[in-house]
């Protein structure tokens, strides 16, 4: 007579002995339900799990614990795959074959990795371009996202991740990327940005031994390597950087110069950790930029990787990116994936409508698109670079004395809206030991409106921007400079600007 346990009711199932068989052996037919293996050792939510057997071809039914669930058979194979919902812990996985005769064996269920963005291959790129996401459990994946868009997925394991960036996103402002896998979801620490990154090989790795293509090493050259060392590394090829001490340019790392905006907002970001039990474990460094250096605060690091990011305003163009890592003596820090982008450029941009701001087209003391009202001669062009603040050219202006219009120069009319606000700005500063340190100018408006006037700036001996919000009253405007009412002033104008709103 067949020995074997029968399923009564709704198979509610009471064996728990791993690998367990009820066998049948008074009957000379029986062919015994052996499971030799289940794989994979780590069984996950929703994960397919697959055993190896003898005489399987007998199974009609798979159950976990009391749930029936679908399986495939081929040959002395099962597969089948654990549900997403009923939490983990362990379960029982029941074979039934003919007469209620069942086999066992014992799983348990885990949950899935939850997954870890450790580095990107840069923080800024544009539409179309390829970024590239190092971490962990980045498999089992589900989407990837840059702001809110969707990115296409290049290629894709466990621990790497190469994506492209989407279009219709907004320019040079943070856009997180995320990534979505059955485990869960994580977010790239820092800030990236979908724009152009200004540096070349801000990520380092271009460049033969210690050297860095499109970097120049200014200062302590000999304490500036390149390293692909785990632990050392953030991504690929990194910068390591021991600190002369003293002054923080004493270790300075300079990048090719690049063109700019003149005032315009700029953020320079990079990542940064400084080695474990060398003096950098809480020493600074800084930021500053080349040519008419500009300087940022102290930045704290520590042995962690962090992004740290200057926001400033350009006062030349081309300017370089520097790095200034020397005030701590024997501090090392490791760098990587340092990024310019032109965060005051993001979105819709105001549009330039003055032809010639800049005074760079004209010849002797002319000036293209501008004309001379009052004071002819006290209104000449100069190319000293001491009293130019961009380009080649600028305006050298001395006040006749009495009247702001005497001495007077106004830009061609251009078309502009009646009631519509425009911003008009010029840079200028004063010569030294001339009254017109500490003078006074004004901007006016002329065209077939009323004409509207600023109040008057002080001007001193460093370059200034002078904004002035106008509305306007008429369809054609002109911008004129009055820079008159301080006798023997001396002033050097440059980069005047009137910008439209953005449409």
């Amino acid at each position: 007579m067949l020995k074997a346990l029968k399923l009564m009711g709704v198979f509610l199932i009471a064996v728990a002995i791993s690998f367990s068989v009820v066998s049948c052996e008074d009957d000379p037919d029986f062919e015994e339900v052996v499971i030799n293996s289940v794989s994979p050792d780590e069984i996950f939510l929703g994960e397919e799990v697959t055993l190896e057997g003898e005489n399987f071809d007998a199974v009609l039914f798979v159950f976990l614990n009391n749930d029936q669930i679908p399986f495939q058979r081929d040959g002395n194979t099962i597969t089948f795959t654990t549900p997403t919902n009923g939490g983990v812990g362990d379960r029982t996985v029941t074979l039934v074959m003919p007469d209620g005769y069942i086999v066992t064996t014992d799983i348990t269920l885990v949950a899935l990795p939850f997954p870890i963005i450790e580095a990107l291959s840069t923080n800024a790129a544009q539409a179309g371009e390829e970024v590239t996401i190092k971490g962990t459990s980045l498999d089992d994946l589900q989407s990837v996202t840059i702001g809110d868009v969707e990115a296409s997925i290049v290629s894709s394991s466990a621990t790497e991740l190469t994506i492209t960036v989407p279009s219709g996103l907004p320019e040079n402002l943070p856009s997180p990327i995320k990534v979505v896998t059955v485990g869960g979801e994580a977010i790239a620490a820092g800030n990236f940005y979908v724009g152009e990154n200004l540096l070349l090989n801000g990520g380092f790795e271009d460049g033969a031994g210690d050297d860095f293509t499109n970097w120049t090493k200014n200062n302590g050259g000999d304490g500036m390597t390149a390293t692909t060392a785990e632990g050392e590394a953030y991504f690929g090829r990194s910068l390591r950087a021991l600190a002369v001490g003293g002054d923080a340019w004493r270790t300075q790392l300079a990048s090719d110069a690049v063109s700019v905006e003149v005032g315009v907002e700029y953020t320079l970001s990079m990542w940064i950790k400084a080695q474990s039990g060398t003096p950098g474990d809480g020493g600074n460094v800084r930021y500053s930029t080349a040519p008419d250096a500009l300087y940022s605060g102290n930045y704290d690091i520590t042995t962690e990787w962090q992004q740290i990011e200057w926001v400033f305003t350009t006062n030349t163009s081309p300017v370089s990116a520097v790095l200034d890592l020397g005030v701590i003596a024997n501090a090392v820090y490791f760098v990587d994936n340092v990024t310019l982008v032109a965060t005051g450029l993001s979105g819709p941009q105001p549009t330039e409508i003055l032809l010639n701001g800049g005074f760079e087209e004209g010849e002797g003391d002319e000036f293209e698109n501008w004309n001379k009202n009052n004071g002819a001669d006290l209104l000449t062009a100069t190319t000293n670079p001491d009293e130019v603040r961009s380009g080649d050219r600028a305006l050298r202006a001395v006040g006749f004395g009495t009247d702001a219009w005497r001495t007077q120069l106004a830009s061609d009319a251009v078309p502009t809206e009646d009631g519509v606000e425009y911003e008009v700005s010029l840079w200028i500063k004063g010569e030294a030991g001339t009254p017109g340190d500490g003078g006074s100018i004004r901007m006016s408006t002329g065209g077939n409106g009323d004409p509207q006037y600023q109040g008057d700036t002080t001007v001193t001996t460093e370059w200034q921007k002078v904004v002035w919000l106008l509305t306007a009253n008429s369809t054609q405007t002109q911008i004129v400079l009055d820079l008159g009412a301080t006798e023997n002033a001396v002033y050097f104008i440059d980069d005047v600007s009137f910008l439209a709103p953005p449409e």
